[in-house]
Order: C-alpha cells, then sequence, then structure tokens
C-alpha cells in the first residue's frame, strides 16, 4: 500500500467526516485490507467478505435488472441498517452498487464500481464515491469524496 493511496483515502475518510482518531487507525491499517468476492447464481449475487483490523464486513449484494430495480437491506461495518441496489453494467463486465439510508450521513450517498483491470486480469478495480446530500447545505462536514482501491488476487 502506497502513501499516496494512504493519503488520498485518509482524505476520503475525511470528507466523509470521519473523525482525526477512526482515520489513523483504519489508514494505518490498511495494508491488512483483504476483500474475498464471489459471483453467485450466475452472477446475479455478488458475495463481498472485508477483512481489516477495524472488523469484518460480510454481504451479498443481488443485482437488480432494468425493468426492476431491486433495493436490499444489509446491515454495515457501524451496525446501521441501510438500503442498497445493485446491478451490472458494460455487458456484464461492471458491478455498481448504490449505498443509502444510513443515518449518520443525512442523505449522503455511496457509490461502488467494481470490475476487473483490462491490462492486470488480476486487479480487481474498485472506485469507491460518497456523494453529500445536496439538502445537507455548504457548511456541512461532508464534502464529495472519491478513492480508487486495487485489489491483487492471491491464491
Amino acid at each position: 500500500v502506497s502513501s499516496t493511496f494512504k493519503s488520498e483515502y485518509d482524505d476520503y475518510l475525511k470528507n466523509c467526516s470521519q473523525s482525526f482518531m477512526f482515520r489513523k487507525v483504519v489508514v494505518n491499517g490498511i495494508e491488512f485490507q483483504r476483500e474475498t468476492i464471489r459471483q453467485l447464481d450466475n452472477g446475479q449475487s455478488l458475495q463481498i467478505i472485508a477483512q481489516n483490523p477495524a472488523g469484518n464486513w460480510n454481504r451479498t449484494l443481488i443485482a437488480s435488472d432494468s425493468n426492476n430495480p431491486l433495493n436490499a437491506t444489509i446491515v454495515d461495518p457501524d451496525k446501521d441498517t441501510v438500503n442498497v441496489e445493485a446491478w451490472w453494467e458494460e455487458n456484464g463486465t461492471k458491478h455498481k452498487s448504490v449505498l443509502r439510508g444510513k443515518p449518520r450521513l443525512k442523505g449522503g450517498v455511496f457509490e461502488t464500481v467494481r470490475y476487473l483491470d483490462e491490462k492486470e486480469k488480476d486487479v480487481l478495480i474498485c472506485e469507491s464515491t460518497f456523494l453529500p446530500s445536496e439538502l445537507d447545505g455548504s457548511s456541512s462536514s461532508f464534502k464529495y469524496a472519491s478513492v480508487l482501491w486495487r485489489f491483487q488476487r492471491v491464491g
């Protein structure tokens, strides 16, 4: 994990209004982040098991089709019940998910896009974006944020 990524991730967490102490613990332990991702049911479901020093987060995202949006309820790492919609784009090569309803975020939304790197097929790219609510106002501690993860396949 590069110092550049750690700085970008710290900025991302800061814009999501995370505390200094939380950011330092998470950013300094980021090299221990591991994700196991499995496609289930012919790609209809994407199981994600994230493991890191701050705790584990296991979730299964069920893909909507274009005619029938499917909002699933899951529990996030903070134990908040949130809504997630997920779907495949670009002929099934990019998996997009949108997480809504986290009380602390005052209407903010997390968008994530996962796909294999075109040049390095053993690298999973994960684009994470936080979109603050427009209703929260300009004085809010929530700001637009994005970070690009690169997960190397192991094993």
